[in-house]
C-alpha cells in the first residue's frame, strides 16, 4: 500500500513538473516559419477581472520569408479593441493598420517585418464578456509578403488558474 502510494506522489510530482511555462504551440518545422512563443495576460490570475492587456510574442526566423499581415482571432469570450500596438524586440513600434471585424483583429503592416525579428503585440483594453473557465485559445495566422494566402501559424492558450 505504502508503494503504491509513493509511486503515485511521485507520478504526480513530475507531471507537475513537466508542465509547460508557456502555453503556445508553434505550427511543425517552425524553424523556417514565422511561430507563436508566448502569450500573457495582465493582471494575471484574476478570473473575474474585464479589463484585461494580452501581450502575444510571435518569432520570425531567419529563413522564412518576411511578414505582411498578422490575423489574430480571439476566443468567444473576449472583444478585441483597435487599441494593439505592435513592436520588435528593442521596442521599436512597426506602423501597422488595425482593423477589427467580429473576433479577428488584423494587422498590415506598413513594411514586411522581416526575418530575424520577435513581434511583440499588445491587445490594450481587451473586454472579458464573461468569467473565463477552462482553457480559451487565440488562434494566429499570417500573410507573408508577396502571397495572398492567410497561414495558420498556431494558437496561444489563454490559461485560467
Amino acid at each position: 500500500m505504502n508503494r503504491t502510494l509513493t509511486y503515485t506522489a511521485i507520478f504526480a510530482l513530475t507531471m507537475a513538473v513537466l508542465v509547460p511555462a508557456t502555453y503556445a504551440n508553434p505550427i511543425p518545422q517552425s524553424s523556417n516559419f514565422p511561430h507563436v512563443i508566448s502569450l500573457v495576460e495582465f493582471p494575471q490570475g484574476i478570473r473575474h477581472a474585464r479589463i484585461m492587456r494580452h501581450t502575444l510574442k510571435i518569432a520570425v526566423p531567419e529563413n522564412s520569408k518576411a511578414i505582411s499581415q498578422l490575423i489574430i482571432e480571439a476566443p468567444a469570450n473576449i472583444v478585441l479593441r483597435e487599441n494593439i500596438d505592435a513592436s520588435d524586440q528593442s521596442g521599436k513600434k512597426f506602423a501597422a493598420k488595425v482593423s477589427i471585424q467580429g473576433k479577428k483583429a488584423t494587422l498590415e503592416f506598413a513594411e514586411s517585418v522581416a526575418p530575424g525579428t520577435v513581434i511583440i503585440v499588445e491587445m490594450n483594453n481587451v473586454k472579458k464578456t464573461a468569467v473565463t473557465t477552462g482553457d480559451k485559445f487565440y488562434k494566429i495566422s499570417t500573410i507573408l509578403a508577396g502571397m495572398n494566402v492567410e497561414l495558420p501559424i498556431g494558437i496561444a492558450q489563454l490559461r485560467v488558474i
